[in-house]
C-alpha cells in the first residue's frame, strides 16, 4: 500500500515512548472509546481519539493476559484484566498511574498453576488452577472478584486446558443451567488410564463426566443447548458426550470456524461454475466460503463469499472471528476484510485488499459496528499498524513503532 502519511505525532511519557503516525485520519472518522492494549511490558488503556495512554500495570512478554467480559461490554460489570496471577481493575479517565493489584488466592501448600484463566459470562467469577506442591497434582479453583471468596474446587485438573462456562452463567453461578466444564487427568491409583471431561453445576451440585482419548485437547466450549464441546490441535470440534464431530460438512470441505453457540459452521470448499468450457476450466474454479445452520439441517448451505481458486492465496487470509454475541463474524480472504451479518445474510467488504500477517486478532467494538486489528504493515520489522474499521466512516490507521510488541486486548465500552 503506498505511504499516505507525512508527519509523525509523538506521545512521550516517563515510562513509554511511542511514535504514532496517522496514515489517514479525519476527525469525523474517530470512533470514541478506548482500547485495552499491551506494549513495553505493561498493560495500558489507549484513548482512540487522542492516543493518550493510561498505565494499568506491568505484564512481561509471554505472561497470559485475560480481560473479563466487562472489558468487551458483554455484561454490565466492571472490567478486570488478569496478568498471570495478578488482578487489575481497569477504569478509563484516570491519570497515568499503576492500578492497585490483587493476587488470586493460593492455598497453603500450593503454588500458582500457570493454567489459562477463564472468566464466567457474568464477569464476576474466574477459574484458575493451583498445583499441590507435594503431589504436583493440579486443582481447579473458582474465585469471586466481587466477594473474594473461593466458590468451587475440583481435583485432578489438567492445567493446560482453560475451563469453559455455559451461557446461562451470565445470570450468576446459581442460575439454572449454569455449568463449568474442565478437563481432568487420568487417576492411576484408581485404575484410570484415560483423561476425562467433567462438568459441574453450582446450583444443583450435579456433575457429568466423559472419558476421552489421550490426544491433546486445545479448548472447551458450550452449545446453546448446554452440550460441552472440545477441540483438538487440528481445530476440529467434537461433542464431549458422543465424541462425534460438532458439525456437518460435505466431503472435500475444510473446517473454518464454529459459532460461539455451536449452531453455525463456516467452511471452505472449492466449486466450479456451471457454464464453463474445458478450455476455461482453470478460470472457472472458485474457493467458496460456506455457512451451514445446524438448526435447519435440511437446508442447503449458503455460499457467502468466493474468490478464484488461482488467486485465493494472494494477500492475507484468516479464519472467521465471531462477535461475542455470535450474530456476525469477520474474516480475511484474498487480503480483504469481509464482514458477514447473520440477520441480514449479507457479506460486505469492510476493508481494502492488504498483504502481510496479523499481529493482533480482529476485535469487535462493543456496539459491533466496527473492528480493530493489528498487522505488520508498518515501515520496519519493529513497527505495528493499528487499524480501526467502521464501514460508515473513513478507516483510521496508526503506525506504532516499538521493539517490544503491541497487542490489542479489548475494545472497552464507553
Amino acid at each position: 500500500m503506498p505511504t499516505q502519511w507525512k508527519n509523525f505525532a509523538f506521545w512521550t511519557g516517563a515510562i513509554l515512548l511511542l511514535i504514532l503516525a496517522t496514515v489517514f485520519y479525519q476527525p469525523a472518522a474517530a470512533k470514541t472509546g478506548s482500547l485495552l492494549v499491551w506494549t513495553r511490558d505493561r498493560v495500558y488503556v489507549m484513548d482512540i481519539d487522542t492516543l493518550d495512554l493510561v498505565r494499568i500495570g506491568p505484564a512481561k512478554a509471554g505472561e497470559p493476559l485475560t480481560p473479563s467480559p466487562g472489558c468487551f461490554g458483554q455484561v454490565e460489570a466492571p472490567c478486570w484484566v488478569v496478568v498471570s496471577d495478578r488482578l487489575y481493575r481497569v477504569e478509563t479517565g484516570l491519570a497515568s498511574r499503576s492500578v492497585p493489584q490483587a493476587k488470586l488466592p493460593v492455598d497453603p501448600g500450593y503454588r500458582w498453576g500457570e493454567m489459562p484463566v477463564s472468566w464466567s459470562p457474568d464477569g464476576l467469577h474466574l477459574a484458575y488452577g493451583l498445583v499441590r506442591q507435594k503431589s504436583r497434582q493440579a486443582e481447579l479453583r473458582v474465585y469471586s472478584v466481587e466477594t473474594g471468596e473461593l466458590k468451587i474446587k475440583a481435583e485432578f485438573l489438567d492445567p493446560t486446558v482453560a475451563a469453559a462456562w455455559s451461557a446461562a452463567c451470565v445470570a450468576g453461578l446459581e442460575a439454572e443451567g449454569c455449568e463449568i466444564g474442565f478437563k481432568q487427568v487420568a487417576v492411576a491409583r484408581i485404575g484410570e488410564i484415560l483423561p476425562s471431561l467433567s462438568t459441574y453445576a453450582p446450583a444443583t451440585g450435579e456433575t457429568r463426566r466423559w472419558t476421552i482419548s489421550p490426544a491433546p485437547v486445545e479448548t472447551l466450549s458450550w452449545t446453546a443447548s448446554n452440550d460441552l464441546l472440545y477441540s483438538r490441535p487440528d481445530r476440529l470440534v467434537y461433542h464431549a458426550a458422543e465424541q462425534t464431530p460438532a458439525y456437518e460438512m460435505p466431503a472435500g470441505a475444510q473446517f473454518a470456524s464454529l459459532s460461539p453457540d455451536g449452531r453455525y459452521t463456516v467452511y471452505y470448499q472449492p466449486f466450479k461454475l456451471k457454464a464453463c468450457s474445458a478450455v476455461e476450466e482453470e478460470a472457472c474454479l472458485y474457493l467458496g466460503v460456506w455457512l451451514r445452520d445446524s438448526a435447519s439441517p435440511s437446508s442447503d448451505p449458503a455460499l457467502i463469499y468466493s474468490v478464484k481458486l488461482s488467486e485465493q492465496k494472494e494477500g492475507l487470509n484468516f479464519v472467521p472471528i465471531w462477535s461475542s454475541a455470535g450474530d456476525a463474524f469477520v474474516f480475511f480472504q484474498e487480503g480483504r476484510l469481509i464482514h458477514y451479518n447473520l440477520a441480514t445474510a449479507e457479506a460486505t467488504i469492510w476493508y481494502k485488499a492488504m498483504r502481510g500477517k496479523l499481529r493482533s486478532l480482529p476485535l469487535f467494538s462493543p456496539d459491533k459496528e466496527a473492528v480493530v486489528f493489528v498487522d505488520n504493515q508498518g515501515q520496519g520489522h519493529s513497527e505495528y499498524r493499528l487499524v480501526i474499521v467502521n464501514p460508515r466512516l473513513e478507516p483510521i490507521e496508526h503506525i506504532i513503532e516499538t521493539d517490544s510488541g503491541f497487542r490489542v486486548l479489548a475494545w472497552l465500552p464507553n
